[in-house]
């Protein structure tokens, strides 16, 4: 198995120090189940072990809870319990954890300082519940909403690639127009919004806690019913380690003491950790750091054998192209995918089912939440951020690299549990996030897929339910020089150049396969192919 240095130094990252060997697998348990709904991977002794891994399984939860039963609960509750001196905490919000309030309340009592950030949008709203409690209780807790209306009386409206492709009917919002190369054909769609989107706010969009200066949790999982509660398939990280807490920390003072959040925050340095145990780990905070195309698009990039993925929203273009080049290089790829973000307009599932990549959606109550993946069997992506363009470029995000095949394989069971649940029907179709089709979702009091409906409210739960509303439809061009597409050419003097379609040589332009000559499905492609457009 490659070192971290080595598989990110393939991948495109440079300057990192040498791998020291993998702790044995001697040292650590296996896969606990707990209930059948939860589980914990951990190091056989718990206080010797830097990290543990909470991976929440929704697989037959009947619905959100307020007892903090599930693990990812406990092992925050424990946390805050037994904090000293001090916790920060950065949320997107707070709903019916009433055990956690309760726990902050007494630590605040007890003489512990707790600070805490939450989101809150253009209109002072928190989209969780119980957030106006929180801030009432503590008397210490901030939002990014004197930024947000900053930021809104400055923004320009965004319209996206008017123009360049025909706009989907009845897709209103700010036009994607894409195209893949899927081996001898073009796949070509025109992504949008069913409404046009109105500026509420970026999102503080972090779910982290750092105690005593010493320990961080953080993950996919917000403090909410739905979240700690258990319903949803989530994964959080419980780290010892003064220096990754150290970070932590910078990145809260930042929000808490300096007012600065998404793109005005400072620039962190290099964050690379090397644990107790012998473990990897790098922190990225967005948006400054760049999360997307530093770390995760690199990753990608450098697989060779696997790359499985559990994710809540998936519409980053770019990170679509990629996994469409993995699986053409041979690197196996599987996607799991929630219910509710395969409804959105800019989804990129079926452009990666029609690339050939397995993708399935899932059917439980509960939602896929996790933002995470694991890489060749040794690279865990975790962390609270989106694979959208708004997680890497505006919102409060964080994620983690670990590099342990350890817990790459604790990952793996996990993501393989989940896979193995959801049927083989949802390879190829898509069930409604709030119908008999997904686990509970008609009985659990939960408004699934955000239409203000909930339960037998929702017409998705009725005995004959409407049909799913359509997305944007595809088209797969041949490879044709009658289809108009990028035309790439070789000059006799050696230079590799591309023409667009609508200038004006594209007509006279022939493509010479015998001198290197080929057709381009995106510009993207053909600069990667390292060509340059004519005239520039």
């Amino acid at each position: 198995m490659p070192s971290f240095t080595s598989f990110l130094s393939r991948a495109g990252f440079h300057g990192v120090r040498p791998s020291f060997p993998l702790v044995p697998r001697s040292r650590f348990l296996g896969v606990i189940i707990l209930g059948g709904l939860a589980f914990v991977s951990r190091a056989a002794d718990a206080s010797a072990s830097p990290l543990t891994l909470y991976f929440s399984d929704p697989i037959g939860q009947t619905g959100p809870r307020d007892d903090c039963s599930a693990p990812i609960c406990q092992a925050l509750l424990r946390r805050i319990q037994a904090a000293h001196q001090s916790i920060d905490f950065a949320i997107y919000g707070l709903r019916n954890q009433s055990a956690i309030l309760r726990a902050l309340v007494k630590a605040q009592a007890r003489g512990v300082r707790v600070r805490g950030i939450v989101d809150q949008d253009i209109h002072g709203q928190s989209y969780y519940s119980s957030t106006p409690q929180l801030m009432k209780a503590l008397g210490t807790v901030r939002s990014d909403y004197s930024h947000d209306i900053r930021e809104a009386r400055n923004r320009r409206p965004y319209v996206g690639g008017r123009g360049r492709c025909p706009r989907p009917a009845g897709f209103l919002g700010p036009l994607q127009c894409l195209s893949y190369d899927i081996g001898d054909a073009c796949l070509q769609v025109a992504h949008a919004s069913r409404e046009p989107i109105d500026y509420k706010g970026d999102l503080m969009h972090d779910k982290f806690f750092v105690f005593d200066g010493r320990s961080v949790w953080t993950g996919s999982a917000n403090v909410s019913d739905s979240g700690t509660g258990g319903y949803n398939a989530n994964l959080v990280a419980l780290l010892d380690s003064a220096q990754v807490a150290r970070w932590y920390t910078e990145e809260f003072e930042q929000m808490w003491s300096e007012g600065r959040f998404h793109r005005f925050k400072s620039r962190h340095g290099k964050m690379f950790a090397k644990l107790s145990d012998g473990t990897d780990v790098r922190v990225y905070f967005s948006p400054k750091s760049r999360t997307i195309p530093r770390a995760v698009r690199p990753l990608i990039q450098g697989a060779r054998r696997s790359i499985d993925i559990a994710v809540f929203f998936l519409t980053h273009k770019d990170i679509t192209r990629d996994l469409i080049h993995a699986h053409q290089r041979g690197v196996r790829v599987r996607v799991i995918l929630d219910a509710t973000a395969a409804k959105n307009g800019y989804t990129k599932h079926e452009i990666l089912r029609a690339a050939g990549i397995p993708v399935k959606i899932e059917n439980w109550g509960g939602k896929m939440h996790a933002k995470s993946a694991v890489i060749d069997g040794n690279i865990v992506i975790a962390g609270s951020m989106n694979w959208t363009s708004a997680g890497t470029g505006t919102n409060d995000e964080n994620t983690l690299l670990i590099e342990s095949r350890v817990y790459a394989a604790q990952y793996q069971r996990w993501f393989d549990r989940l896979w193995d649940s959801i049927p083989l029907r949802w390879l190829t179709h898509r069930p409604d996030p709030e119908s008999r089709d997904s686990g509970f979702s008609c009985t659990d009091g939960v408004d699934n897929d955000f239409d203000d409906l909930a339960d037998n409210s929702d017409p998705g739960c009725s005995p004959t339910p409407p049909l799913l509303p359509a997305l944007p439809p595809q088209k797969i061009v041949p490879k044709s020089e009658a289809m108009r597409l990028i035309k790439a050419v070789v000059t006799r003097g050696g230079l590799k150049l591309y023409y667009l379609p609508g200038t004006r040589q594209y007509s006279s332009v022939k493509i010479d396969p015998t001198r290197g000559g080929r057709l381009f499905c995106s510009v993207k492609d053909a600069k990667v192919a390292g060509w340059t457009q004519a005239g520039h």
